[in-house]
């Protein structure tokens, strides 16, 4: 797997740092803020603006999770907490992220159905199917409309993610947190056959790194993200800007760890 860099690059380049906080400005922000707002100026759109909301909600608990990892992980490295308990609650926490990055994909095609060229058209049963669903048909492409099929077919890389979600929450999948100090290293059993074989993130043969893993996973979301909300942003009714030449933002007092873990990954 070849880390595509570019797209991790351009995650962290909407992050600014003002006054010792941090900034995101991004077109995904930007998108779900305006939506929101218009909607509250009674501008006709797309009934989007909830699932917008969703997906934000997410994003920040994959974010509150990287930061309770990163925590827990330093009070195992000073004694604070003891290994059963690190390795219990890491695994839990691991667990719960591929959970919120497939809930994100689900309530994006959700926004990606109510954008298409014919929506009434277009199923409603969450991102894997509408993927597979595009596959079948030129037609389905020409339902949703070209740009967003090329976009949803485009996320290769979401099928694995997929798969590890699916055998954990139906299939019995195991989760395993392994011991050394100032790493966070897993992997996810099916059976006695590994789930994640990554060759740039593994720490040995069969187990692997989680800030890489995850870093390089949120990073390609994010990416996804900005790209899907252009590509909205040009469906959607003429309507005026709620913040003047000014942009909305993301604040944080301090960065989630998830970001500094996308550093790591450029930086390696």
């Amino acid at each position: 797997m070849v880390i595509r860099k570019d797209q991790l690059k351009t995650v962290l380049s909407t992050i600014q740092k003002v006054d010792g906080s941090y900034a995101i400005q991004n077109d995904f922000v930007r998108l779900s803020a305006n939506i929101s707002l218009n909607k509250k100026l009674g501008v006709k759109l797309p009934p989007i603006g909830s699932f917008l909301n969703y997906i934000q909600q997410d994003i920040a608990n994959i974010e509150t999770i990287s930061t309770r990892l990163a925590w827990e992980k330093d009070l195992w490295c000073s004694n604070q907490l003891d290994v059963g308990k690190w390795m219990i609650y890491a695994a839990c926490d691991i667990d719960l992220f591929h959970i919120e990055v497939r809930s994100i994909f689900d309530y994006l095609a959700k926004v990606i159905k109510r954008v298409s060229d014919q929506p009434e058209h277009v199923p409603d049963k969450g991102f894997y199917h509408l993927k597979t669903w595009l596959a079948k048909s030129d037609d389905h492409v020409k339902g949703l409309g070209k740009d967003l099929a090329e976009l949803v077919l485009s996320v290769d890389w979401f099928d694995g993610l997929k798969n590890v979600r699916d055998v954990n929450v139906h299939q019995g999948g195991m989760t395993l947190v392994f011991l050394e100090k100032n790493r966070i290293l897993f992997q996810i059993l099916s059976g006695y056959d590994n789930l994640v074989s990554i060759s740039e993130i593994m720490y040995n043969e069969n187990v692997a790194d989680f800030e890489l893993y995850a870093g390089i996973y949120f990073g390609y979301l994010i990416a996804f993200l900005e790209q899907v909300s252009r590509s909205i942003e040009k469906r959607l009714p003429p309507r005026k800007s709620a913040f003047g030449a000014g942009n909305p933002i993301m604040a944080y007092r301090e960065l989630p760890s998830i970001y500094t873990w996308i550093e790591r990954i450029l930086g390696s």
